[in-house]
């Protein structure tokens, strides 16, 4: 009768591991997002920790990296710490991780595809999409926001691969 279950785990973690790892990525990520805080640039407040905490959890949760980048993001502006933009600024690129690391290129060094995610794609999303419909007295270009979103996602997920790094080292994760 148990042959006949789905196994409830994905990525080699089971669903209460993966909620409870995903639980501790949320946290961190909104501890980080209030000491040391984000940098303001125009309408919308960078963070890098965001592009560290989407590359950790896109290695380990997959795809599901998407819903840390969504709860951190929403607590982030329900906290006053982040903006609207901070949606497009974080799901792509923890989308992209988690999807490309699951089905595609098991290496650390897909946490450089977060770079694209928020850096491109994120932007493209904030200036076609986010901008005209919450800052409409304003028109900012697709540059601006990739100018804006780029160096941060570069830091960050230079930051989760080395993180990634130092826990293979440990022995804690295997990437």
């Amino acid at each position: 009768m148990a042959a006949l279950r789905k196994p409830n785990h994905v990525h080699g973690l089971t669903r209460s591991r993966r909620v409870a790892l995903s639980a501790l990525l949320v946290a961190l990520g909104v501890a980080l997002s209030v000491y040391p805080g984000p940098i303001p640039f125009g309408p919308a407040k960078l963070y890098p920790f965001q592009s560290m905490i989407n590359v950790l959890a896109g290695v380990t949760l997959g795809p599901y990296a998407v819903v840390v980048a969504l709860l951190i993001s929403l607590i982030r502006m329900g906290l006053g710490v982040g903006t609207i933009f901070s949606l497009p600024g974080s799901l792509p690129g923890a989308l992209l991780v988690g999807v490309f690391y699951r089905y595609v290129w098991r290496s650390k060094w897909v946490g450089l595809l977060e770079i694209v995610g928020t850096g491109l794609v994120g932007a493209w999303i904030s200036s076609e999409v986010v901008a005209p419909i919450f800052t409409p007295k304003f028109s900012y270009d697709t540059l601006f926001f990739v100018a804006a979103f780029t160096p941060a996602a570069v830091v960050g997920s230079l930051l989760g691969i080395l993180v990634l790094h130092i826990l293979a080292l440990r022995h804690v994760l295997t990437v």
